[in-house]
C-alpha cells in the first residue's frame, strides 16, 4: 500500500469508519435530527449543523488548495458557512453537501503520486502530507465535539 493510500484510508476512518478511536463523523452523526443538529445547547458553542458546514469547508478547502486553487481567502462564512433554514430538507441537504466534500477529497487524494505529499501548498504553508493528516484530525476533533452535543 502506498503512502497516499493509506492517507486516504485514514480520511475514510475518520469520516465513515471504522474508527479505533472511538465515533467517526458519521457514526457521530447517527440519529442526529434537524432539531437536534440546529440546537445550541452551549451560548458559546456551535451546533451540531454548523459543525456539519464546518467539516464540509474543511474537507473542500485542502481539496482546492491541493489543486492549485490558493488565491481565495478563509472568512469566517467559509470557515463557518451559516445554517440559513433549519427544516429536515434542509438537514438532509447538509448530509449530502458534506459527503460530497468528503468524497471529492477522497477522489483528489486516491489520483495523487506519493510526490506530492512533500510538496508544499504555499511557500509559507503546510505540506500535502501535513494538510491531509490535518483534515483527518479535523473529523475525529469535531465528531467528539458532536458526541457531546447530542448529549447536552
Amino acid at each position: 500500500m502506498s503512502e497516499i493510500q493509506r492517507i486516504a484510508e485514514q480520511l475514510r476512518f475518520a469520516y465513515s469508519g471504522p474508527a479505533w478511536h472511538g465515533p467517526c463523523v458519521m457514526e457521530a452523526l447517527k440519529d442526529v435530527t434537524a432539531e437536534i443538529a440546529a440546537r445550541r445547547p452551549l451560548a458559546a458553542a456551535h451546533t451540531i449543523w454548523e459543525l456539519v458546514h464546518h467539516i464540509g469547508a474543511w474537507a473542500d478547502i485542502p481539496r482546492r488548495r491541493i489543486q492549485g486553487e490558493l488565491d481565495f481567502e478563509i472568512t469566517d462564512e467559509l470557515n463557518f458557512p451559516p445554517v440559513r433554514e433549519t427544516s429536515a430538507e434542509a438537514w438532509q441537504r447538509s448530509l449530502e453537501n458534506l459527503a460530497e466534500s468528503q468524497s471529492k477529497l477522497l477522489e483528489l487524494v486516491e489520483r495523487l503520486p506519493d510526490e506530492r505529499l512533500d510538496q508544499r501548498i504555499r511557500d509559507d504553508g503546510p505540506t500535502v502530507y501535513v494538510l491531509l493528516h490535518g483534515v483527518a484530525q479535523h473529523h475525529i476533533y469535531h465528531a467528539a465535539q458532536i458526541v457531546i452535543l447530542k448529549k447536552c
